[in-house]
């Protein structure tokens, strides 16, 4: 019996490891971010500057305030692919303004308002590794399976059009791959929860409705 207490005891503390040190990785590239665009604000005046920094403010926040799970995946490969896909829009950077910048800031606005709402739907059952912490049903939820990583990716689309950049569209297309692959992880991990394979069944699409 003491062997299975030192076991468990010796899981739920390199979890926890695991978990402080991903917070400190997110919280030191988030930090990096808040420099550069506060160094851009000074360079340039321009609140555009603080863009990418609020985009990204909100799912820093997610992240840090997320409920505990009442299970979570372990595989290393998942916590990789979870880890890249949180932290890579970090490192997108403000830019000048370029002939689409217009229609990235209302691109922004609108990812902004479908990120709220995704967040009233989800609450803290927000997960960086495929987790469960309740499932949810309402909400954006009754339309698409992923819709926080759908306003994710179009407040993204917006950063990208307002700051243009190699790097910054290069982000926004890799992120677009891994948070498709999050959603496919996801749903395979939360399919042994009968209450979640009815979900998928009433539910189609995972990111945009009558498409994706």
């Amino acid at each position: 019996m003491s062997q299975v207490h030192t076991r468990s005891a010796q899981s739920l503390d390199t979890g926890a490891v695991v978990r402080a040190l991903t917070n400190l990785i997110v919280l030191l590239l988030f930090a990096l971010l808040a420099f550069a665009s506060i160094r851009h604000f000074l360079a340039t005046g321009t609140l555009k500057s603080f863009g990418v920094l609020i985009a990204n403010s909100l799912f820093v926040g997610l992240f840090l305030f997320r409920r505990q799970a009442r299970s979570e995946a372990t595989a290393p490969s998942l916590w990789l692919l979870s880890l890249a896909g949180t932290a890579l829009p970090l490192l997108m950077r403000p830019t000048e303004g370029g002939l689409f910048a217009g229609a990235g800031h209302w691109i922004q606005f609108a990812g902004v308002m479908f990120v709220i709402a995704g967040l009233l739907s989800l609450r803290r059952s927000f997960a960086i590794v495929p987790a469960n912490r309740g499932i949810q049903v309402d909400g954006m939820y009754r339309f698409v399976r992923h819709p926080l990583y759908s306003a994710e990716l179009l407040l993204l689309l917006g950063v990208a059009l307002a700051n243009p950049s190699v790097l910054n569209w290069t982000i926004w297309i890799i992120e677009c791959g891994l948070q498709c692959a999050r959603a496919r992880a996801e749903e395979r991990f939360l399919s042994d929860d009968p209450e979640y394979r009815t979900y998928l069944e009433r539910v189609r699409y995972r990111l945009v409705p009558g498409l994706v």
